[in-house]
């Protein structure tokens, strides 16, 4: 599959219709909500927890940042 084949298949499943831009709204609504508890879980774990994960506790906000767009590999099952 070509790459201008998956653009024309993505942008074809969603469409640019009023249900299909709903339906994008609230992923993203529903995205920002479950990033914002686990910053809060995050946030509440001691400083040696943090580095057994191998996160800092300033990189918390960079790892649960929204984006708008989701990666490749995010909902496609690989």
């Amino acid at each position: 599959m070509t790459t201008l084949d998956r653009t024309i298949s993505a942008s074809g499943r969603a469409g640019f219709s009023l249900p299909g831009f709903a339906g994008r709204a609230l992923r993203l609504a529903y995205r920002a909500m479950k990033m914002r508890s686990e910053r809060a879980a995050l946030q509440a774990m001691p400083d040696h927890m943090l580095k057994d994960i191998g996160i800092s506790r300033s990189q918390i906000e960079h790892y649960t940042r929204v984006r708008l767009a989701p990666s490749d590999t995010e909902g496609t099952g690989r």
